[in-house]
């Protein structure tokens, strides 16, 4: 907040030739308010100007570690993540049980890995044992050059053509359609026969081709032809239809699709007699059908091939140790393909595991795709008990058909395990988080196939020791996703993830963690800005008075301010008075902290307030003690602007009247008549006035003893011999003050002989002002000079050395030698303190020594360099 608190008067003396500064002051008063991006100069009532900074952008800032949020100055979020995205990151904060594993993408279950069946990949012929079906149609071998068990079936077709229905038309005959041949489109050799129908809506109709002649089919139990249907003549069915003697026989009808089809018939459903088939006919049955469309080709006989045969390798396993029967616990597991599948009815395989727990058989048809296949069975129920099991993989063919077939079945990595798996837990230390921090989300990253479990724990604290009164209780997910975590605040974590399963077989699995906080920046940062006085402000700026922030400090955080330039610096604290800065080019520094991430001082605006000498606004008159009739009194006239700063106290700068005869000149005032008199002092070129009131007393004799020249007679006298002489002549001049300044304005010592010194504030302030006045406007080529100004009945001689001016300041008739005392002195205090003037910091203690010097100076009556001890001054 800025504080408003009582402002301390400064008054400031000035030469006669500040009348330009006076100028200058004036239009810069009557100038309108300086105003840029930042930051804002605003003017004063009382002579001073506030320079303003916001922080509603960056514009005039220099931020280091330092974030702008809705109009203030304050430190930053930072990240406070805990990014686990391998099983490495999880390891180096944590340890796993032993019955977890790492891999390489994620933590799981361990399980016993160990294969039980011997040579599983088939590396070699043994252990196992081949054996082919007993009629020979199914081998079982090993393949040595691709390291896998092979079997295998073969046989030749059993079929003859019987008519290739090329061209023959003659031979058949169209019923309820009409046959024709095509030679375009055929199945095989030059031609088909077509058959073109219409079938009418209502119950299902037929149409066909029939033999024109008996048929001896005696021999065989098979037919095999190929038929194609049009697609718009579908939906229809085909079956086949013949007289032994009066009977009529007929097949199953057999659904047809679009395209080429090889349909075969069993002959059987005609008798056992088929020596004379009349009326053979090829049938396609449906309804609704108009402009329908059928061709047939290649009609074949013969007898099938039938067999359900099966071939087998085995191999006796060991079991050393019990397990138990619930499922996961045993699964046997083998990959296989059928490369050749072709004229056979199926293939089929069947596992078997037999032992002490049981029988297992387990059967799996060949898949529809070829390659590699992954064959997978339970066998937990009936291998729990160690013992001797026989495990066998068994390939059956079944054949039913006339045309070749041919059968390539391979098994490779069969494997039974009993992994036995067991619960484990996962469990971190705590984890810093560099701050208190708050939290935003959690990401959990985990596979929990059923029956699996995963429960994701994590928990906060404010200290290293999880467990202790300062951590909170754990918060628990169970699924993975996104979540507000609802954690309490904490400056650590703990992570726990218990993984559980009622299945050995099935192993949950944990990937990555991201919980996502932040806290506060615990790195002070700083946000600084820096003020050039415009150069028609400079004539006359005094000097810098106090720094206000408005700011919100937190408990645990602080904001400490400092000023200076490129090569100073010094602390401030806000609302401190610092008078003694009179840098034309002004930079402010606010360094921010916290010790609480969650807590972070901000900072709204900085204010930086510096005076000038300003036109004059009043006009003060004084004077010491009783005033009588006749006699002559000094009066003291100063001019003030409206920041109490000291204008002039030339009393001859001023015009004066008085009444009852008294009178007034070059500030002296000589009683006139008895009584309350009035003198007003005019402050020349201005209206302002001031008046005050004298009483003046009839003449006293005791003050003209002692102040006529009767008095001064008798003082004289009384003077006379050695002591008159020692100090008579000592007491027509006194230095008063001596001032060493620095190079840049401001003051390395003042030292005096006053009594009261520090009730003569305001004059010593209006020598300072003077001084510095004076060194302005000197000819900067003149270093080494001596310069000399009068003022207020004073004489001020100013030195100057390569570090540092050196100003004294002389009551009464200066002597002549004053100005070599003054260059030996100067020299003395460059010869040891020059560097120190050039490097000074500000801060007093470095000048310490300094003061014995300068009460050297001002106390002895010649000045005499001090004697050197071994180089140094002593």
């Amino acid at each position: 907040m800025l504080a408003v608190r009582p402002r301390p008067a400064h008054r400031i003396g000035a030469l006669g030739v500040l009348s330009f500064l006076v100028a200058s002051a004036l239009l810069g008063f009557l100038a309108a308010p300086v105003r840029g991006d930042a930051p804002i100069v605003s003017e004063n009532s009382n002579a001073s100007r506030t320079v303003t900074w916001t922080m509603g952008t960056a514009t005039g800032l220099t931020l280091n570690g330092v974030d702008l949020e809705g109009a203030n100055a304050t430190l930053p979020w930072v990240p406070a993540n805990v990014s686990w995205d391998t099983p490495a990151k999880f390891l180096a904060r944590g340890s796993i049980g032993p019955n977890l594993v790492a891999n390489a993408t994620d933590i799981s279950l361990r399980a016993d890995t160990t294969n039980h069946v011997l040579d599983g990949d088939f590396a070699s012929a043994a252990p196992w044992t081949y054996e082919s079906s007993a009629r020979g149609n199914v081998t079982a071998g090993w393949d040595g050059g691709t390291g896998t068990a092979v079997f295998r079936h073969a046989s030749s077709a059993t079929e003859a053509s019987w008519d290739t229905m090329d061209g023959n038309l003659s031979s058949w005959i169209g019923l309820s359609g009409t046959g024709w041949t095509s030679r375009i489109g055929q199945h095989e050799g030059s031609g088909m026969l077509g058959l073109n129908f219409s079938l009418p809506p209502g119950p299902p109709g037929w149409a066909g081709v029939q033999r024109s002649s008996p048929v001896n089919w005696s021999a065989y139990d098979r037919m095999v032809l190929w038929i194609e249907p049009t697609a718009p003549s579908l939906p229809l069915s085909f079956n086949v239809t013949a007289y032994v003697g009066s009977n009529l026989y007929q097949t199953a009808p057999r659904d047809l699709v679009a395209g080429w089809q090889e349909i075969s018939v069993d002959l059987g459903a005609f008798g056992p007699v088929r020596d004379s088939l009349v009326s053979l006919t090829l049938r396609v049955n449906g309804d609704n059908i108009s402009g329908g469309q059928v061709f047939f080709d290649d009609l074949r006989v013969g007898n099938a091939k039938r067999f359900d045969e099966v071939a087998a390798i085995r191999q006796a396993v060991v079991k050393a140790n019990a397990t138990t029967p619930v499922a996961g616990s045993a699964v046997l597991q083998l990959n296989w393909s059928v490369p050749t599948e072709s004229g056979v009815a199926s293939v089929q395989a069947v596992v078997n595991v037999s032992g002490p727990s049981g029988t297992a058989i387990n059967r799996f048809s060949a898949p529809s795709a070829p390659g590699w296949h992954r064959f997978l069975a339970d066998v937990s129920s009936t291998s729990s008990l160690a013992g001797l099991y026989n495990v066998s993989v068994e390939i059956r063919v079944v054949a039913d058909n006339t045309s070749a077939s041919a059968v390539e079945v391979r098994v490779d990595d069969v494997s039974i395990l009993f992994p036995n798996r067991q619960n484990g837990t996962y469990l971190s230390g705590a984890v810093p988080l560099g701050a208190t921090s708050e939290f935003l989300q959690v990401s959990w990253t985990f596979e929990s196939p059923q029956p699996a479990v995963v429960q994701a724990k994590i928990r906060s604290g404010t200290d290293s020791t999880p467990g202790s009164t300062n951590w909170g209780s754990w918060r628990m997910w169970t699924a993975p996703g996104s979540y507000a975590p609802a954690l309490a605040a904490g400056s650590f974590v703990q992570v726990q993830v218990d993984l559980s399963t009622t299945n050995a077989s099935v192993s949950p699995s944990l990937r990555g963690l991201l919980l996502e906080g932040r806290h506060r920046s615990t790195t002070p940062g700083t946000i600084s800005g820096t003020f050039t006085l415009p150069p028609e402000h400079v004539p006359a700026f005094l000097h810098w008075t106090r720094l206000r922030a408005m700011s919100q400090i937190p408990t645990g955080t602080s904001i400490s301010y400092s000023i200076g330039n490129a090569t100073y610096r010094r602390p401030v604290a806000p609302d401190q008075n610092f008078t003694d800065i009179r840098l034309k080019t002004l930079e402010w520094f606010a360094t921010l902290a916290t010790t609480d991430g969650l807590a972070a001082p901000s900072l709204s605006r900085i204010d930086l307030v510096y005076e000038y000498l300003g036109p004059p606004v009043r006009v003060d008159v004084t004077s010491a003690g009783p005033m009588y009739s006749g006699q002559s009194y000094a009066l003291n006239a100063t001019a003030w602007d409206a920041g109490d700063h000291l204008i002039t106290w030339n009393v001859d700068q001023f015009d004066w009247t008085a009444d009852g005869n008294g009178q007034v000149k070059n500030g002296v005032y000589t009683a006139g008549d008895p009584g309350d008199r009035t003198v007003t002092a005019t402050y020349r070129g201005t209206t302002l006035t001031k008046t005050v009131i004298f009483h003046v007393q009839p003449s006293d004799w005791v003050y003209s003893l002692t102040h006529g020249w009767a008095g001064i007679t008798l003082i004289g006298l009384g003077a006379i011999g050695y002591v008159a002489y020692r100090y008579g002549v000592r007491r027509l001049f006194q230095i008063d003050d001596v001032f060493l300044i620095s190079k840049d304005g401001r003051l390395l010592m003042h030292n005096t002989r006053r009594m009261r010194a520090d009730r003569d504030e305001d004059i010593l302030s209006g020598m300072l002002t003077a001084i510095v006045a004076f060194l302005k406007d000197a000819d900067p080529e003149e270093n080494g000079e001596l310069k000399r100004f009068d003022v207020g009945g004073k004489t001020t001689l100013v030195e100057r050395g390569p570090h540092a001016y050196l100003a004294a300041i002389y009551s009464g008739r200066v002597p002549r030698w004053a100005g070599k005392d003054l260059k030996r002195f100067m020299a003395t205090l460059e010869t040891n303190f020059g560097q120190k003037f050039a490097q000074w910091s500000g801060d007093p203690d470095d000048l310490q020594s300094l003061k014995e010097f300068t009460d050297r100076f001002v106390s002895n009556f010649r000045y005499r360099p001090p004697r050197r001890v071994n180089g140094r001054a002593a």
